[in-house]
């Protein structure tokens, strides 16, 4: 499927692993190919999020990162009779030190091996994520266009039934059917 994508579509489908190792996440969802797209700066849709006041920087913050348990999530968890310190200290014993600090955010990567002999991990795409790229081909192909550009991944990612995607819009300031509309204006004017 790929072989249809822009050079730009391409860096930014490759751009989001990056975004979603450097977040920790052991997943690329539509929220990373979000990210990965606004990172294409100059090109279609990434105008618009730029237009829209929407940077890498806000992007990620919206996104955020798997956290270690602070005191706020123990006296939470105090009001249900559960102590974060005694769950914290059979974890230990049972998995090791730091067992709570880095709670999984998905499934475990796969490590491969790259290249100077050091271990890479494989970052998997989520269904959503596959979704969202099957939905730019078809983006493409209703806009009559025969690749596949920065464009049509942003408008692939913008389904309204993705709660989770759609909640980061929100927190950006947006939300799918604003922004789609404001893609296709943008994508209508330099036409």
């Amino acid at each position: 499927m790929f072989e249809r994508f822009t050079k730009d579509a391409r860096a930014a489908v490759v751009s989001a692993q990056e975004e979603a190792r450097a977040l920790d996440h052991a997943w690329i969802g539509p929220e990373h190919l979000l990210l990965g797209v606004v990172a294409r700066t100059g090109a279609p849709g990434a105008r618009t999020l730029a237009r829209l006041g929407i940077t890498p920087e806000a992007c990620r913050a919206a996104i955020g990162s798997p956290r270690p348990f602070d005191d706020g999530d123990a006296e939470a968890l105090r009001a249900f009779g559960i102590d974060l310190e005694a769950v914290r200290g059979r974890a230990e014993d049972a998995f090791g030190p730091g067992a709570l600090d880095a709670p999984p955010a998905g499934p475990a990567p796969r490590r491969l091996f790259g290249r100077g002999g050091g271990t890479k991990a494989h970052v998997p795409f989520t269904r959503r994520a596959k979704k969202a790229l099957e939905r730019s081909l078809r983006e493409a192909l209703a806009l009559r266009d025969r690749h596949i550009g920065v464009e049509h991944v942003l408008l692939g990612i913008l389904d309204a039934e993705d709660e989770v995607t759609a909640g980061v819009l929100r927190r950006l300031g947006t939300d799918p059917a604003t922004l789609r509309s404001g893609v296709l204006a943008d994508l209508a004017q330099a036409a």
